[in-house]
């Protein structure tokens, strides 16, 4: 019975240390995600403005706005890789 209890314990540990790698740190800082979606939406008429920049779930929440062209969006930029994942943007 000692024997059973030992080999779950050392299995839940197991499933423990393995979900909290998971979590990794990001590889990117906050502002390499800034400097990436202003890099994406640079082309246009006007300059890029970054509202605000949050971390969740593996991912930068980078929200900008560019007034020359009336467009405003947000941005969903991987933690690792630094890909955009996701982006909404709408017009004036």
């Amino acid at each position: 019975m000692k024997k059973i209890t030992f080999i779950s314990m050392i299995v839940f540990i197991l499933f423990i240390v393995i979900g909290c790698e998971n979590s990794a740190s990001p590889k990117i800082t906050e502002e390499e995600a800034e400097s990436i979606v202003m890099e994406r939406h640079s082309g246009g008429i006007g300059e890029v403005k970054i509202k605000s920049v949050s971390h969740s779930s593996g991912e930068y929440i980078v929200e900008w706005e560019i007034d020359a062209d009336c467009e405003f969006g947000t941005d969903y930029v991987n933690d690792q890789s630094g890909e955009i994942e996701k982006a909404e943007q709408t017009n004036c």
